[in-house]
């Protein structure tokens, strides 16, 4: 008798039988792996790649915080001069600076820098041309500094903000004659252009040096730049230099903790990769905010001077490099009180 099949699904015998072989197969396979495990070779195969992938994404990572710093940074000069072009046109000059006081001595006398009569809120014990310090380090520490700075400037009603004063790379600490500067005062990392207090913008865009000022060095040292007497030079208001990020240890966390640039004043180049901070011979990015408001993360030689940077668009600084002070240029670039506050 023949035997007849009927009604039998044969695929889902061969899925099962295939199921079974799968799963049969794969056990034997995850047996044979517990068994066996990594060999040494192996395991420093998988340790070699993983070092690699992080001695390759390290530095993008450092190298990626560094420039939302320096971004950070920029915005913070920017707000600062737009808070400047508020009091312009409230006062109709820039706000006061400390060297703006010191060098009333060429007329006269040196007035105070008392809490309230500068941008920043800064003050000291400038007698004549004697000078002690207001405050004690760490200035981030101490009291008075901490009320005077920035909140007791003449900018800050503008501001109302404490936050644009201070660059998010710039911590308090102790600072060091590095690149970077080591630590900031915890209050302020830029400074205002030293010789620009109380003058009008239309009246910095352009000086005519009425004495020599020869064989000033360039930025790098790359060459110099000589201006002789009856020059006229005129400033594009794109490359004239308001603002400066400050280096810590020159002078804004030493001896002088206020928000002035003057010639012997340095830039603060500590917007630059973290395996290059602690070198002295490294460029680096700073942060300038210019008189038309706009800002640059520019790259600098470490530790570059104010007057190099000076000397680049023409304007006059007081302390040569060699020589005595430039009296004559600065006494007709500088504006000429009747006190220690117009206002």
């Amino acid at each position: 008798m023949a035997i007849r099949y009927s009604n039998v699904d044969h695929s889902d015998i061969r899925g099962k039988v295939s199921s079974r072989t799968a799963f049969s197969l794969t056990w034997r396979a995850l047996k044979r792996s517990h068994c066996s495990g990594f060999t040494l070779v192996e395991l420093l195969v998988v340790i070699s790649i993983i070092g690699l992938l992080i001695a390759v994404l390290v530095p993008s990572l450092s190298r990626a915080r560094h420039s939302a710093a320096s971004v950070s940074c920029r915005s913070n000069l920017r707000q600062l001069m737009h808070g400047m072009q508020y009091y312009v046109s409230d006062h109709g000059v820039f706000p006061g600076t400390h060297s703006l006081f010191y060098m009333q001595a060429l007329f006269s006398q040196a007035w105070p820098r008392i809490s309230g009569v500068t941008w920043d809120g800064a003050r000291d014990r400038l007698v004549d041309l004697d000078y002690t310090a207001a405050y004690t380090q760490p200035l981030h520490l101490d009291p008075e500094f901490v009320v005077d700075v920035p909140n007791r400037g003449t900018l800050f009603p503008y501001m109302k903000d404490e936050r644009p004063y201070l660059c998010p790379s710039d911590r308090p600490g102790k600072a060091s004659d590095s690149a970077t500067g080591g630590g900031g005062n915890g209050r302020l990392s830029y400074s205002l252009n030293a010789y620009i207090g109380y003058r009008s913008p239309d009246s910095l865009f352009s000086f005519t040096y009425v004495a020599d000022s020869p064989d000033n060095l360039l930025p790098g040292d790359t060459g110099s730049r000589s201006f002789h007497a009856g020059e006229h030079v005129v400033y594009a208001p794109a490359r004239f230099m308001a603002m400066f990020e400050e280096h810590p240890n020159f002078h804004m966390n030493s001896a002088y903790p206020d928000g002035n640039f003057n010639g012997l004043d340095r830039i603060a180049t500590r917007h630059m990769s973290a395996t290059d901070s602690n070198k002295n011979d490294v460029r680096g990015r700073t942060g300038i905010v210019f008189l038309d408001g706009h800002a640059e993360g520019r790259i600098y030689p470490a530790k570059t001077e104010g007057r190099s940077l000076f000397a680049d668009f023409g304007q006059p600084y007081f302390w040569r490099r060699s020589g005595p002070p430039d009296i004559p240029n600065m006494s007709a670039f500088i504006k000429r009180l009747d006190g220690p506050c117009p206002w």
